[in-house]
């Protein structure tokens, strides 16, 4: 169902923008998929997951070796198990001692420009480097409550962290259909290495930095057929 609809929205993509908007060197293509990261540097937290949704040009530089900048507006990333110190109302502290969920909650919007490289067949290897501007920086809170309803807090922390994140990506990518027209519906892994200290305390002894493990697929809109 996915599959249909994406490819749907990237032919209409393409009818609109005329033929020029896609061609066997230039193309673009919708990315769809998960991503499960964590904050190196932090103790005693668990890997957050989050939808990871974005649109890439491929840009054919040979026969094997291509280009792909991408611009990714949904990509979260942080840590589960956090603690609450406290919510500033001490009727509510201790429901959330300890909360039966927590979360550091990290939106950004990414950049990274890929070079990818066709080792043969369907099997693509690509790397290079991405830029990450922070939307924004929430610590949630839930609590169980003995009634069966749920309790929750979250608060802004966006002045703890700073907006920008950069570092490397390393992916493998498998083309999964028979590429009738453009490169067919892909398979991707992608690791996304942080490389930036993220956390403004000047007083933290150890670097905080983002590391993601995203797995989509991408859709390519239709650029005629080979």
């Amino acid at each position: 169902m996915i599959s249909g609809s994406a490819l749907a929205q990237s032919s209409l993509v393409g009818q609109i923008a005329g033929d020029k908007a896609a061609t066997e060197r230039l193309y673009f293509s919708l990315k769809l998929g998960m991503s499960c990261g964590t904050l190196k540097g932090t103790e005693d937290t668990e890997r957050l997951g989050g939808a990871n949704l974005g649109l890439f040009a491929t840009i054919k530089l040979s026969g094997k070796l291509f280009l792909v900048p991408e611009v990714t507006p949904v990509s979260r990333k942080g840590v589960t198990g956090i603690p609450l110190l406290t919510t500033g109302d001490p009727g509510l502290d201790p429901f959330f001692d300890p909360p039966d969920g927590s979360a550091l909650v990290l939106n950004y919007v990414d950049i990274p420009v890929l070079a990818k490289y066709r080792l043969g067949g369907r099997i693509h290897l690509a790397a290079g480097p991405f830029v990450g501007f922070r939307t924004s920086a929430e610590e949630r809170f839930r609590a169980d409550l003995a009634t069966g309803e749920e309790l929750r807090y979250k608060r802004d922390v966006s002045d703890e962290y700073r907006s920008l994140d950069y570092g490397l990506v390393f992916e493998a990518s498998w083309v999964m259909t028979k590429p009738r027209r453009g490169e067919g519906l892909v398979f991707h892994v992608r690791y996304q290495a942080g490389l930036a200290d993220i956390l403004k305390d000047p007083a933290a002894v150890v670097a905080v930095r983002t590391s993601n493990l995203q797995i989509f697929v991408s859709f390519p809109f239709i650029y005629g057929e080979k």
